[in-house]
């Protein structure tokens, strides 16, 4: 089966470290995998704890080799709450679910709800094993994971990926839906990237820029610049965004809306215009990672930002990941640049991988 692409459909995901699956089935034309985690931390801050549930989800995975060279196959992903009683109501919602069809000369296709294009290139700094993620535009917009905005995982898509000679690149397009909350007319994205063998290491350059079109409020663009390099035991990481009208000031938690400015929200509750930056960097030996990293979200048109450093370890045995972080929070939450009053947390992970 063509496994280089349907690799390359899913880059994005495997490069946060969140592909894992056994093969139940193979009879050299027809698979079938079963993967996911079940993932709990806990976290300690300013004397309170808590234990969270972190991102457990299930996933099963198809697909079928055709005699003309072309490979289709579908993946269907839920997530759950793995500290959920009988009298949390629903503790199951969708993550993923596309059909894809790829071929060695003509490239992927998928459609359904899907890993944007864009997470191919800004999931690159999306790799901490508890905090990280927030400030490059993934999960904002109206969905806390990206899918109106087409973000993170995005709904509603056809897609398009290949790679020519080294030069990765992606088209997206996003078709009309609406609700209570929005309504959305159209988006679409595109992205590139090309990898340079540099012989101690690989070093990546990519980008991705997006826009969503709503009939209801202000049209949402994005736009990333991410660099990388890495060894067999070095990873580093850095991402650059732009956004307008794309982060929500009720469902990110680094805002709220007494830290603006009037001319910083529009009247559907979105941040006119943000930078974001992502760092990550990691080294990996033996069973061992060290990470550290910085995360940094600037409101344009006024002083509020939200930002943090992370440093943490892991220790991989077998499925089971163990991992620390502690992040460091420095915060101006106010259109005045007052610093928030916000706890640095610690935090401690068990993640089984199956």
């Amino acid at each position: 089966m063509n496994k280089k692409l349907i690799a390359l459909a899913v880059a994005a995901v495997a490069a946060s470290s969140s592909v894992h699956a056994v093969e139940v089935y193979n009879d050299g034309t027809n698979t079938f995998s079963v993967g996911g985690r079940l993932a709990i931390s806990a976290k300690f801050a300013d004397g309170d704890s808590s234990l969270n549930n972190q991102s457990s989800r299930i996933n099963f995975g198809f697909t079928h080799a055709l005699e003309n060279g072309w490979d289709i196959g579908t993946r269907a992903e839920w997530a759950y709450n793995a500290l959920a009683n009988s009298n949390d109501g629903s503790n199951i919602s969708n993550r993923l679910g596309f059909i894809s069809a790829d071929n060695e000369d003509f490239g992927n296709f998928t459609l359904g709800k899907a890993w944007s294009v864009r997470y191919d290139v800004t999931g690159k700094t999306d790799r901490f094993w508890i905090n990280g993620g927030d400030t490059a535009g993934n999960y904002d917009g109206i969905s806390g994971d990206g899918g109106v905005h087409g973000s993170g995982r995005a709904d509603d898509v056809i897609q398009y990926r290949n790679n020519f000679y080294g030069l990765q690149v992606g088209l997206q397009y996003q078709f009309q839906d609406s609700n209570s909350n929005f309504d959305r007319d159209y988006g679409y994205q595109a992205m590139a990237g090309y990898e340079f063998d540099l012989g101690a290491g690989i070093l990546s350059l990519s980008g991705a820029y997006g826009e969503t079109k709503f009939d209801d409020r202000e049209d949402a663009r994005v736009a990333n610049a991410v660099i990388s390099y890495e060894t067999s035991a070095i990873y580093v990481a850095a991402n650059y965004g732009e956004f307008r009208n794309h982060q929500s000031e009720t469902t990110n938690a680094a805002f709220s809306k007494s830290d603006f400015t009037s001319n910083s929200v529009t009247n559907n509750g979105m941040i006119k215009s943000a930078t974001g930056y992502e760092l990550f960097a990691s080294y990996t030996f033996d069973q061992f990672q060290l990470l550290g990293g910085y995360n940094l979200l600037e409101d344009d048109n006024s002083s509020a930002k939200y930002a943090y450093s992370t440093i943490g370890a892991a220790y991989f045995v077998g499925p089971m990941v163990l991992a620390t972080e502690y992040k460091i929070d420095t915060s101006s939450k106010t259109n005045t640049g007052a610093d928030a009053d916000l706890d640095n947390v610690f935090a401690i992970l068990a993640r089984y991988n199956f």
